[in-house]
């Protein structure tokens, strides 16, 4: 077992190092390359997936591939879950389970706009043998920022004026998050849609149900950003429907961390076994309609 041990802060060094590693590659987007300048398909090595706007890149590999070399260096008996390889179990598995998500806001990676990250979360037994989301990180290559908790321990974020196209001097300690701020008019929730048309005339019927109770949504194309956005208070809610467990598991925790009320889907697939993430203050009328939507 490694020397960092099984408790959340533990756990959370390596999901902090793996995230890290991960940006790092991301990073790269940005050398040698003006960040507002779309990259060519040739040069992000892209292929299409589910659909004509369903990307991966050489970046999502490589990011992928770093993320688990450095689990593996860590923890070489849990399993990993990645976007990009599916699933890895080990002979004899340590009861953790690592999600990961190399590259989400690949969209957005690929126009040359910022809002993308690399996101690593660990479930596993706690010290009453509980299973639960143990630590969890988010790293913004593009944003110049880290979003981080574990399990009991609080959410935190920092600027990483190390971070590729961040000009901007570090900030000396961690800022601890405390969700966003109550009461306050012109609530922002936050939402994304699905890249297949049947999947997005859904999620709009059900968008219409929950904004009568906020002031505007935005789209910003990260599921892990949005649930770090409303950690740290930038945004008010999220709401989306069939996202997967790599695209929520860090975030989630981040934001549960930060004092924010939280419901995961009850299934990871959010392809065959579709459900809601919600984050925040979401009247629940419109939450039941949205998802009467849905159903």
């Amino acid at each position: 077992m490694s020397a960092v041990g099984t408790t959340p802060t533990g756990l959370l060094v390596v999901a902090k190092a793996a995230a890290r590693a991960g940006a790092d590659v991301l990073g790269e987007r940005w050398a040698g390359h003006h960040p507002a300048v779309p990259l060519t398909r040739g040069q992000l090595g892209a292929d299409t997936k589910s659909s004509g706007s369903d990307w991966v890149t050489d970046y999502d590999r490589r990011a992928e591939d770093v993320v688990r070399r450095v689990l593996t260096a860590y923890r070489p008996q849990d399993e990993i879950t990645g976007e990009e390889h599916g699933a890895t179990v080990p002979a004899e598995p340590s009861g953790f389970r690592w999600s990961i998500d190399p590259l989400d806001g690949t969209t957005n990676f690929i126009r040359g706009l910022p809002q993308f990250c690399t996101s690593v979360a660990v479930w596993g037994p706690d010290a009453r043998g509980e299973e639960r989301w143990l630590a969890g990180a988010v790293v913004a290559p593009g944003l110049g920022r880290t979003w981080y908790a574990s399990a009991g321990g609080g959410a935190f974020s920092t600027v990483d004026a190390s971070t590729a196209g961040v000009h901007a001097p570090d900030r000396g300690e961690p800022v601890r998050l405390t969700g966003p701020v109550p009461g306050r008019s012109g609530r922002l929730l936050a939402t994304g849609f699905g890249y297949r048309p049947e999947r997005r005339r859904l999620q709009l019927a059900a968008l219409e149900a929950l904004l009568p109770d906020f002031g505007d949504v935005r789209r910003i194309g990260s599921a892990a950003l949005d649930l770090c956005m409303v950690a740290d208070g930038t945004l008010d809610a999220y709401a989306e429907y069939g996202t997967q467990e790599y695209d929520w598991a860090a975030g989630a925790l981040i934001a549960e961390e930060a004092g924010v009320p939280v419901t995961r889907p009850p299934s990871g697939d959010g392809t065959d076994h579709p459900d809601w993430m919600v984050a925040g203050d979401v009247d629940a009328s419109a939450l039941a309609r949205a998802k009467a939507a849905t159903a």
